[in-house]
Order: C-alpha cells, then sequence, then structure tokens
C-alpha cells in the first residue's frame, strides 16, 4: 500500500486492469482500500462515489447503448493488486538465476547391475547431469531477443515520483544514472523487445526502451493504455506540448522496423505523430485501437511512411472502404489487413490522373467479416495492379465461403490465393467454366429462347452483361464452346433434377426425350476394351467414375473420364471436369464415347 501511487496503471491478481484512483480507508469498511477505474467498462459498480461519499472521479465515461453510464469503477481490497515491476528487475526476474546456490552437476540416480566376470556382479552408480539454469539461459548482456509480455511493466527503471504520482523530471543526471544501469544489465545491441501487457502510462515512458536500445528492429507495446489520462491531440488546450513529447519519444526508434501497438487506444493522429519519427519501418500493427476517419494520405505519403511494406487495421470497427482507400498512395505497402471493420464494399477508382499509382505495390488484401455485400466488389479485385492474395470470407455476398468460393476465383482472374488456400490451375479452370455456363445459362433462361452462337456473342459482349459479369467474354473466349456445349437447356444441375422430379410426380415426360442416356466406356490400357452402359439422364461425372473404376478394376478415387476430339492421334482429349456436374451439362449426349484415363 505504501508502494502504490495515485494514477498508475494496476492490475488485479484476476488479471483485470484500470487506474489507481484512491487508496485508503472505505466508510464502514476495515483495511485499505484501493479505488480502481476499470479498463472493462462492464465491471464498475459507481464512478468513484460510494455510499453518498465521493472518494475520486473517473476520468473516462462509461457508454452504453449510446448513453453515459457511471459505472465503470469499484473498490478492492489493497492485498488483490499484484505488484508491478520495471523492465530491468523482470529481465533479471525472467533471465538470470534467483539465487547464487550452484545445483550439484551429478546427482546418483539407483544403481545399474552389470557383470564384472567369474560370475561376480559389480554395482555402478547411474548418474544423471543436471543443466543449472545458467547453464540453459544465455546471460542478459548476450541476448538480441528480450521478451517480457504480460510481465506487469510499471516504468524502464525505478525512478522518483511526486505526491501525485507523476514522475519527477529527469535530470541529466538520473537518466545517466539509468542508461548506466540498463548498459551494465542488457546487451545493448538488442534487436527484439516484447513489453506487451505492460502498465506503463506514458508513450515517453516506453520512448526510453528506444533510446536504450539503438539497434532496435522489433518492438511489441501492444495491449497497454498510453497516454489514457491526457485528452487527445486536437483538443487539448497542450496539444503541442503533447504531440511534442510523443515526437520525440518516438524518434528514439530510429532503426524501428516492426512495431505493434494492438489495443492501446492510439488514434490515428497519434499513430501518424509516431510514425512520422521511423523513417525503416515496414511493419506497423494497429489492430483494435478504435481508429476512425482516417485522414487522407496523398503523394506525401512517400515522405512519410517511406518504406512501409505492412499495415494491420484488423477489429477497428469504424473502419470503412473510404479510410482504406485513404491510404492507396503509400508506396511500399505490400499487405494489409482490415478484416473485422465495417467494410461494405471495396471500390477503385477515383483520382483518374493518378489512378495507376493506386495501392501500386499491395499484394495481399484482408477484408475477413466485413460488410462486403455486392460481387461487383470482387469484380473490382483485377483493377489493383498487383493483387494477388485476398481474404473475403464470412462477408454478406457470399453467405457461404464454400459454396462461393468458384465464382470469386472465376471474377477475380489475377488471385494466386484467396482465404489461405492456393488456387491451382485445376481449380481456376474448372472455377470459370462453371461460372461461365452459369452465366450462359443466365442468358439464355433470360431470353426464353435458344440462342444461336452469334446471338450468344453478342448478348455476352452487351453491357448490360459486361456490366454485371465483367470476365464473362473473356472467359467464352478463353475456353471456347467446348465449354458451353448443352448449357443453353441445362442452367444448372439442381433445376434439372427438379423439373425431372416434377414431371416424374406428374407422371408426365416430352415424347421422344429418354430418361437415360447410353454411353460406350473406353479404358486407354492395353487388353481392355469398350463396354455398354446406360445410366439416368443426370447422372455426374463422379458417378460414372465410380462405375468405370468397379467396372475395370482400378482404384476407386483414380481415375479421369475424357472425350475425344479431332481425327485419329491428331485429335486431344478434352477432360470432364468439375465431379459434381451432369454429362447432360456438359453436353454428352446418349451414344458418345467416354475415355477412361
Amino acid at each position: 500500500a505504501d508502494q502504490l501511487e495515485l494514477h498508475v496503471r494496476v492490475e488485479t491478481l484476476d488479471g483485470n486492469r484500470g487506474f489507481c484512483r484512491y487508496v485508503g480507508p472505505v466508510v464502514g469498511q476495515t483495511g485499505i482500500w484501493v479505488g480502481v477505474e476499470w479498463d472493462d467498462q462492464t465491471r464498475g459498480k459507481h464512478d468513484g462515489c460510494h455510499d453518498g461519499k465521493r472518494y475520486f472521479e473517473c476520468k473516462r465515461k462509461q457508454t452504453k447503448e449510446g448513453k453515459e453510464e457511471n459505472t465503470r469503477a469499484s473498490f478492492v481490497r489493497v492485498q488483490k493488486v499484484a505488484p508491478s515491476t520495471d523492465f530491468v528487475s523482470a529481465a533479471k526476474d525472467k533471465y538470470e538465476l534467483e539465487s547464487q546456490e550452484q545445483l550439484e552437476p551429478r546427482l546418483v540416480f539407483g544403481t545399474n547391475k552389470k557383470s564384472g566376470g567369474d560370475d561376480n556382479i559389480v554395482e555402478d552408480d547411474l548418474t544423471i547431469e543436471l543443466k543449472t539454469k545458467a547453464s540453459l539461459q544465455k546471460s542478459l548482456k548476450e541476448l538480441e531477443r528480450i521478451l517480457l509480455p504480460n510481465a506487469r511493466l510499471e516504468m524502464v527503471t525505478r525512478g522518483a515520483r511526486t505526491d501525485e504520482g507523476a514522475e519527477t523530471t529527469t535530470t541529466s543526471s538520473s537518466s545517466t544514472e539509468e542508461e548506466e544501469v540498463l548498459a551494465n544489465t542488457f546487451n545493448m545491441n538488442a534487436t527484439h523487445v516484447d513489453v506487451s501487457g505492460n502498465l506503463m502510462k506514458s508513450f515517453v515512458e516506453l520512448g526510453k526502451i528506444g533510446k536504450y536500445f539503438r539497434n532496435l528492429e522489433i518492438l511489441d507495446a501492444s495491449d497497454a493504455y498510453y497516454d489514457e489520462d491526457v485528452c487527445n491531440i486536437e483538443s487539448s488546450g497542450d496539444a503541442p506540448a503533447f504531440a511534442k513529447e510523443i515526437t520525440l519519444a518516438a524518434s528514439q526508434f530510429g532503426n524501428l522496423k516492426t512495431l505493434a501497438l494492438n489495443k492501446t487506444r492510439t488514434s490515428w493522429e497519434k499513430a501518424l505523430l509516431i510514425i512520422e519519427q521511423m523513417p525503416n519501418l515496414e511493419e506497423l500493427r494497429l489492430d483494435r485501437n478504435g481508429l476512425q476517419n482516417i485522414a487522407l494520405v496523398d503523394e506525401r505519403a512517400s515522405l512519410k511512411f517511406p518504406k512501409l511494406k505492412v499495415l494491420s487495421l484488423d477489429g477497428n470497427k469504424s473502419i470503412k472502404w473510404e479510410d482504406i482507400w485513404a491510404l492507396r498512395f503509400l508506396p511500399k505497402l505490400e499487405t494489409l489487413y482490415a478484416s473485422d471493420c465495417s467494410v461494405e464494399h471495396i471500390l477503385y477508382e477515383g483520382d483518374k490522373d493518378n489512378i495507376k499509382g493506386c495501392f501500386q505495390n499491395l499484394r495481399a488484401l484482408f477484408l475477413g467479416n466485413n460488410c462486403v455485400c455486392s460481387w461487383h466488389s470482387v469484380d473490382v479485385l483485377d483493377h489493383f495492379p498487383t493483387l494477388e492474395c485476398v481474404r473475403l470470407s464470412h462477408n454478406p455476398f457470399c453467405e457461404n465461403d464454400s459454396a462461393s468460393r468458384h465464382e470469386i476465383v472465376a471474377r477475380a482472374g489475377k488471385l494466386l490465393s484467396l482465404n489461405a488456400s492456393e488456387i491451382t490451375e485445376k481449380e481456376r479452370r474448372e472455377s470459370e467454366i462453371r461460372y461461365l455456363r452459369n452465366v450462359v445459362a443466365e442468358i439464355s433462361s433470360s431470353s426464353g429462347t435458344r440462342l444461336e452462337d452469334m446471338e450468344l456473342d453478342a448478348k455476352i459482349s452487351s453491357d448490360e452483361v459486361l456490366a454485371k459479369h465483367p470476365r464473362a467474354k473473356v472467359l467464352k473466349e478463353m475456353h471456347g464452346e467446348r465449354a458451353l456445349a448443352g448449357v443453353q437447356t441445362t442452367k444448372t444441375t439442381q433445376s434439372q433434377q427438379q423439373l425431372e422430379s416434377r414431371e416424374s410426380d406428374n407422371g408426365t415426360k416430352n415424347e421422344g426425350v429418354s430418361s437415360s442416356i447410353s454411353l460406350a466406356l473406353t479404358l486407354t490400357r492395353e487388353g481392355k476394351g469398350s463396354k455398354d452402359r446406360t445410366f439416368p439422364k443426370n447422372v455426374t461425372v463422379a458417378r460414372v467414375k465410380t462405375t468405370c473404376e468397379k467396372l475395370f478394376g482400378m482404384k476407386l478415387g483414380t481415375s479421369t473420364l475424357a472425350i475425344h476430339e479431332g481425327d485419329g492421334a491428331k485429335g486431344n482429349f478434352i477432360e470432364l471436369e468439375p465431379d459434381q456436374d451432369t454429362l447432360a451439362y456438359l453436353g454428352i449426349e446418349s451414344g458418345a464415347e467416354i475415355f477412361v484415363l
């Protein structure tokens, strides 16, 4: 209790965090109590006023369903507050021996009996060599990675405080002492520091790490509340002074390449101040910070973010596509994470004079679990100059991610990876053919009659169809007439089966139209001939494969079906795929010869 200061960050033994606003007695209770303003808005019971007496004021308002409530604070016994520590002490506790006592290097562990000749039995001691903690861990002077996540770090080194809990102004003498302590403890050439989950309350304190580790390249300082008691940069009367402090602290990380500030309530304005001081930064993570209204970043971005390759904005619920588009001129940006946000669409337009420079190096875009509701957002992906990897799972436009995958692959011709899964050449070909067939079936259905080839070409090339299916014309030219055989008579396998089911139920069928299909199945191996078989009209490729494998004694799942086009040896085998399509859908008529490869 004597060491607990006001307005510092605290953590209780059960892992909950907040700000210490009061230390002392509570009327009607025994012992010393700590008044905590909780980070978790739902945890508190009051706002510092208990049983009619005001003990402290909360500096943040709790909101619930748009209304302010005064229940984000409560009292806890001082014994339930976990002790905080500093960077130096935590590192020593983790990486050095807790005592100077050395373990015996060898311990007797039973005996081993073995023959010593002349029927003599000799018993040798079995020993196990124990490695001490010191032998298993490098000394702090050798460590290049100092990892202290969730260590309840309150500061870098212990320093003097005022009665109000604020640190005293650091003099050149005290600064030198701190530097000597760190220099005598650590390898000052360390390149990776993890202090995520710390209890530091200011970014200035965090900046001391950069001051002492000048070669630092990776810093994870996530899950902390820096400068939470300070008003935001725009509204604060001391905004210039506050901004200057942030800028100075950030400038200590001149060689930093990766910075993680997830769950730190860092605003975009504050992030800009920090990033501008880190010319070598290549990766920045700002997940779950409540970011909103990202300021427009124009051509000057090349000065602010000259080397930034990876930017993560996951979990910022107010982020929309307009905010992402504001980042389009980042010159080196290759990977952008914006999952679990509020993106409703993807657009690639505007700034026509500079459109070619928008996201010019972006290769990966992650937009899972958003609000994208239109297939047009998939069509525009091909407009991004270098985009090849996307995540679009759990968006309204694709209610079933698995069923929608083939259409996304077909609509976005440049993609190499979708939802963390590689797009193979075979998958792309199957997806594009399947999608093209559906487009043609849709056109034929709307026309009401079967279209001749020239009429179909004209329809596919029309503005109306291309507005809805921009790649339709290209896919038709790419995959040719073979892919469209029989499509105009059958829109989908499901609709065909439903039609035949209704005809069967009604006891009516068109005269002269057979409900079965006869095929000559030929195994392209020596000594095997052709065998005729009859199948239902709506038989799938998969069903025919299974029949062929059993018929010719093949291992299940190893066959490929194809038809032969052309004359003799000059002809080509055209594979029948995908497995779920019917032969009728693929244009295979009764009497056709199917080759089993």
